[in-house]
């Protein structure tokens, strides 16, 4: 069955992610990276099939290189919440080719994003479990005529007001140009006060300065939260191209297309491997229960349409019944016509028993009837009742799903909540909240994210410098020590929290001594 997966997401140093790593991971490789001083080796990852960056056009051709590249966009990128990359991942339906997935994908990447003036880092990862998958890290960044990074986004001086009265840079009208300062002057708009006074400010060495609207705008285009929608349809699209016609996927979501179905959540690498241990993984069994709730639906689907076609067989029964009656009544009145006319004839006349036989085959044709439609009215109230049945599991598994979350929620709040010193009332006040939707989006959010961190660390092995020393010191060590803590984690079966709490706990422990 082609299942349609396509999820975006940034990689970001202020997650303290490193593009380099990221590259490495993905690529199957061993990569140094220069911001830490480490060398993340992931050669001996499998399921890496097929790996390939593709250059837009002013791209220098030295970004071929994988290592290069990736510490140039770190190296770039200055700021401690910097963005280095947008990753795209991408589900091939299983239905496809190794040969069909290669092209689809370049095909795909080339027209969305390197056409667009991205480099695009792709890599498609298949261990022959029914997962074909692959991963697209793009560069955040353009590049101008002369094959340098553009800035991501520049500062103009406003040239014109809304209707709203806010500040705006219309492309479309005259602006200010620094170099022609007394010509352009006028299309600066000012920055006013609530007295509607241009604001004014002071600078040490600079003396009075007048304040003017300066809006920040883009590079480009690809922040938009509508290019998303593009991207993910772009990629059904694509990978249509291969696939039959019962077999073509949809980037819309189930309620978009119309279909009464419970999505499941993305479980990860962490929860299967708990389940193959013969633990029980959170995020497994509540899609084992969202796929029990979906087979009741189609349970009550298939009830509604079993009882819709036994109402219209019926109906078009009696309907038949109806009209044979209709049609012999009709033929008694004229028998009973003309057996009058012969009668006045010959002067004979009919006597009551003639008439027996018609009245007691009308009482039974009626009985017939009445055991039909009594029969029908049965089968409907046992639909019903099976559907109410089936509705209330429903309601049940979904009551049970949602007092999970809120007890693994709670947890995290009480570990974080834990040496706060906080009231006995503010903690009661906040262990009687129920959890929200956002919440709820939060929370898996960020499993996703610390599973994707801890699935690249579980494969990652550092390497120093040859002085035996990481070139910023300590850092490399906590990363180190981040990455083991992680993996005795997964072993442990223990919550992120958990463990923090567990390691303040003995902190507190040789304190005391």
């Amino acid at each position: 069955m082609s299942i349609y997966h396509c999820s975006i997401k940034i990689i970001s140093r202020a997650d303290g992610r490193s593009a380099v790593a990221s590259a490495a991971y993905r690529s199957g490789e061993k990569l140094h990276n220069e911001e830490t001083g480490l060398t993340h080796d992931f050669t001996k990852k499998a399921g890496v099939t097929y790996t390939e960056i593709m250059l837009p056009k002013n791209a220098p051709e030295k970004y071929k290189d994988r290592e290069v590249l990736w510490n140039d966009v770190q190296r770039e990128e200055k700021r401690s919440d910097a963005q280095f990359a947008r990753e795209i991942e991408v589900a091939f339906p299983v239905e496809m080719t190794n040969e069909e997935k290669v092209k689809c994908v370049k095909d795909y990447i080339k027209k969305n994003f390197v056409d667009e003036g991205m480099i695009a880092d792709f890599s498609i990862h298949d261990k022959g479990d029914g997962n074909p998958h692959a991963h697209i890290m793009l560069t955040m960044r353009s590049f101008d005529d002369e094959k340098h990074w553009e800035k991501k986004q520049k500062t103009v001086f406003a040239n014109a007001r809304d209707e709203m009265g806010r500040a705006i840079f219309n492309p479309d009208l005259p602006s200010y140009n620094p170099k022609e300062k007394d010509k352009t002057a006028q299309y600066k708009i000012p920055v006013l006060d609530e007295n509607g006074e241009q604001k004014v400010r002071v600078r040490k060495g600079k003396g009075r300065e007048l304040l003017w609207e300066k809006i920040t705008i883009p590079m480009n285009d690809w922040n938009d939260h509508n290019k998303a929608e593009v991207w993910r349809k772009a990629w059904a699209d694509e990978c249509n191209k291969y696939l039959e016609e019962d077999k073509k996927i949809d980037h819309r979501s189930y309620k978009r297309q119309g279909l009464d179905m419970e999505p499941t959540i993305h479980e990860g690498v962490i929860a299967r491997q708990m389940e193959a241990e013969g633990k029980v993984a959170d995020r497994c069994e509540m899609n084992r229960e969202i796929r029990e709730r979906n087979k009741l639906r189609d349970q009550i689907k298939e009830l509604a349409k079993d009882i819709t076609d036994y109402i219209t067989e019926k109906a078009r029964d009696i309907y038949e019944r109806i009209r044979k009656l209709k049609g012999r009544i009709v033929d008694i009145g004229e028998a009973r016509r003309n057996d009058g006319a012969a009668g006045n004839a010959t002067g004979r006349n009919r006597n009551s028993d003639s008439r027996e036989p018609i009245a007691e085959r009308r009482i039974g044709r009626n009985a017939e009837h009445q055991r039909a439609v009594s029969e029908a009215e049965q089968q409907i109230a046992e639909t019903d009742r099976r559907i109410e049945e089936i509705k209330k599991q429903i309601e049940d598994k979904e009551k049970e799903q949602y007092d999970r979350y809120n007890k693994i929620i709670e947890r995290r709040r009480a570990s974080d909540r834990a040496g706060t010193g906080s009231g006995s009332e503010r903690r009661k006040s906040e262990n009687n909240r129920t959890i929200t939707n956002r919440e709820l989006e939060s929370f898996i959010a960020e499993l996703n994210a610390y599973e994707r961190i801890t699935e690249e660390n579980g494969y990652d092995s550092f390497e120093k410098h040859a002085d035996g020393k990481d070139r910023f010191g300590s850092e490399g060590n906590r990363q180190e020590d981040r990455s083991r803590n992680e993996r005795t984690e997964i072993r442990s079966g223990r919550s992120p929290e958990q463990v923090e709490e567990r390691e303040r706990e003995e902190k507190s422990r040789g304190h005391s001594r």
